[in-house]
């Protein structure tokens, strides 16, 4: 089969920015696969072809008033989406092998039609439990959650980001566990363990606000008086109070957003890397199905990985089925401190977990191996749609 042509349409793109929509920038912009994009925002996207559509503009209004959540309802549940005639034409005209979309937002609702009317294969990536995301009311999330699951099972191929999303999802056909695909890096030969820093050096990089927020604070205090651990967090000024972020700065904690070269630097020298999953009960399906990618990406630096998260969630179960990272599952910010100043005593298993990294990294998290899956998948798919 010649190169694919592939039509995305979807609310999460194809840009070098953060989260899904960087997993999805990486997945395209390393192939030679046709893609031509449909989605409510342009800007920065990763493609030649592209159709902007936009639902109900009067709702899409409303959504920044005090009625958001029950247009939010009305998006989810009853599919507002008015441009069809406009996708239609470009569906025939564009005539695509396959269409791809992210279950999440609302744009999925519209690739799941147009796969259907043109009896053209669907792929979905199923990145988190979506209906547990959106900002809707109980008796909607009921309704979206039955459409969720029948997005999977109408999928040709369905990947999803974890062994446990596939499991919630149910049985199906054609559904694979695609882990989240890190950087291109090249990867050292061996684990290095810099033994001679005067402190040992734990390093965050990501978000430091929302569900991430108590758990940092709360690290950041327990590490206030310990001098032999420095806690290094980069990203986003968070939304912390001016006294914190204050206090941070002067304690050299947080670093800000740095380039991504002096990133690099940072997590290829730090002396741990620090993983957090919010133990809070209302995220519990969200921990148990995501998988974090900033923990594929931290193994290609080959630097021990610890995991903070309950004993349920998927990047936990990860760290003991495969015995690859430290794993703390007590949700006291000083049970973390204490199993940190541990490891800074114990070189030796600082160079085991460092050596885990890299095999991970080398195998399940190789980004040219997860890669050739993602193609491999969709052409096989359309071979047998022909």
């Amino acid at each position: 089969m010649n190169d694919l042509k592939i039509l995305l349409i979807s609310s999460a793109v194809p840009r070098d920015t953060t989260a899904g929509e960087v997993i999805l920038y990486r997945h395209f912009s390393q192939s030679k696969l046709k893609l031509a994009i449909a989605t409510d925002d342009l800007d920065g996207i990763l493609a030649e072809n592209l159709l902007e559509i936009r639902a109900n503009l009067i709702l899409n209004r409303l959504t920044q008033t005090r009625l958001s959540m029950w247009i939010h309802d009305i998006y989810q549940c009853f599919d507002p989406l008015f441009h069809y005639k406009t996708l239609r034409n470009y569906v025939k005209s564009y005539q695509p092998d396959i269409i791809i979309t992210v279950a999440e937002g609302i744009h999925w609702i519209a690739a799941q039609k147009m796969s259907q009317e043109f009896n053209l294969p669907l792929a979905t990536i199923f990145h988190d439990w979506w209906p547990d995301l959106a900002s809707i009311h109980a008796w909607a999330k009921k309704s979206l959650e039955r459409r969720f699951k029948q997005l999977y099972q109408q999928s040709a191929i369905a990947f999803c980001v974890s062994e446990e999303m596939q499991q919630l999802l149910g049985n199906h056909q054609n559904a694979q566990t695609l882990y989240p695909i890190p950087d291109r890096l090249t990867i050292a030969e061996k684990a290095i363990i810099l033994a001679d820093e005067k402190s040992f050096n734990l390093v965050y990089a990501g978000s430091l606000s929302g569900i991430y927020a108590p758990m940092l604070q709360a690290l950041s205090a327990a590490l206030q008086d310990i001098q032999e651990v420095q806690l290094k967090l980069f990203g986003r000024p968070p939304n912390w109070s001016e006294s914190q972020l204050q206090q941070l700065n002067e304690q050299g904690t947080y670093r800000g957003l740095v380039s991504r070269d002096l990133l690099r630097h940072e997590l290829k020298t730090a002396s741990a890397l620090l993983v957090t999953i919010s133990f809070d009960p209302k995220n519990r399906r969200w921990a148990e199905t995501s998988f974090p990618s900033k923990l594929v990406e931290y193994c290609q630096y080959t630097r021990p990985v610890i995991i903070w998260g309950p004993e349920y969630c998927s990047a936990v179960r990860w760290g003991r089925k495969y015995q690859s990272a430290l794993v703390v599952t007590s949700s006291l910010a000083q049970d973390l401190v204490k199993a940190i100043q541990e490891l800074a005593t114990q070189p030796e298993e600082q160079t085991h977990l460092a050596n885990k990294a890299l095999v991970m990294a080398q195998g399940m998290f190789n980004p040219v191996k997860i890669q050739q899956q993602f193609v491999d998948g969709l052409y096989q798919v359309c071979k047998e749609y022909k």
